[in-house]
């Protein structure tokens, strides 16, 4: 039986994630010159936007995400070129909070370890 979204997440993270705010959680990369990511980008929609415009978030538990998994030269991380010799492993699209859930079980990261991407090394 799936469990409800509310009891997957901590319920900071999934308040984030349904104003619209990214999450990242740093997994393991596949070469020692890298450090790897991934990001949860919730979709943004229109109505997203005129709510930006009036100077507030708004709040959806029926948000789409784009999961991407990136790894970065260690190297070029604390520069403008961080991007340069960067790995995009993957990128998908997750319909809803129950897709998301089990697009990270498929990926074997837990929803705990994702946080604000201004609490860690993310350099996008």
């Amino acid at each position: 039986m799936d469990q409800p979204a509310e009891a997957v997440f901590p319920t900071d993270k999934l308040s984030a994630l349904r104003l619209g705010r990214p999450l990242v959680a740093e997994v393991e990369a596949g070469q020692p010159q890298y450090r790897a990511w991934i990001e949860i980008r919730p979709l943004r929609t229109d109505a997203d936007d005129i709510a930006r415009g009036e100077g507030w978030a708004r709040n959806d538990d029926r948000r789409g995400f784009r999961l991407t998994h990136c790894e970065y030269v260690i190297e070029r991380l604390d520069g403008w070129d961080y991007d340069i010799g960067s790995n995009e492993l993957k990128r998908i699209i997750a319909t809803d909070e129950a897709s998301l859930f089990a697009l990270l079980q498929d990926w074997g990261v837990a929803p705990e370890r994702f946080t604000y991407p201004w609490n860690t090394d993310f350099p996008a």
